[in-house]
């Protein structure tokens, strides 16, 4: 893992043992997709911001939504695009989406929000890039649950960061994991 300014980004070394890590975490992949079934139907447009080696992405392009990936990592994204043909991956960072104003019903982010750094751009972008009436979803690991223990993780009150740039947000906890769920997105704070 390297250190570019305020974000990481994972080399070919993270990118090949990252495999053994989506297996470990396949129940958080498939809670996210299931999550997203019920909030949206597909053939709806998902942003997946930070995808990795594209687990989640894979498995939402085969429930039929049309799923675009951004991620730093170009080690991480050849990865995907090596094992998984249908999600789009493009080589950017949370603070600067490489994408269109308006064009996803859903952004989410899974285990990655504690990499962005920079959350006051990065989630004027999510706003911007989520239509009217989107759904921005963070998972992560409960950081109020286990403090110090695993420093990648969130708490209540760095999810809660969003809820100046969305209408309603809600978080709930399912062991062991933290999700915050944002619902229409606040477009006059994307505005330049």
């Amino acid at each position: 893992m390297h250190r570019y300014g305020y974000f990481e980004q994972f080399d070919e070394r993270t990118a090949q043992v990252y495999r053994f890590v989506e297996v470990a975490l396949g129940w958080a992949y498939s809670f996210t997709a299931n999550l997203i079934k019920k909030m949206v139907n597909a053939p709806a447009r998902v942003l997946e911001i930070g995808p990795g080696t594209g687990v989640l992405a894979n498995r939402l392009s085969g429930l039929g939504y049309h799923v675009v990936g951004v991620d730093v990592s170009m080690a991480m994204l050849k990865r995907g695009h090596g094992r998984f043909w249908r999600p789009d991956f493009i080589n950017g960072g949370s603070w600067a989406l490489p994408v269109i104003d308006d064009s996803f019903d859903v952004a989410v982010t899974v285990f990655t929000l504690h990499h962005w750094g920079d959350h006051e751009s990065s989630m004027v972008n999510v706003v911007r890039v989520l239509k009217p009436g989107g759904v921005f979803i963070v998972v992560e690991a409960d950081g109020d649950l286990f403090g110090r223990v695993i420093s990648h993780s969130c708490t209540a009150k760095c999810l809660s960061y969003s809820a100046r740039y969305f209408n309603s947000v809600t978080i709930r906890r399912r062991f062991p994991l933290i999700i915050a769920i944002a619902k229409e997105p606040r477009k006059e704070l994307a505005k330049p």
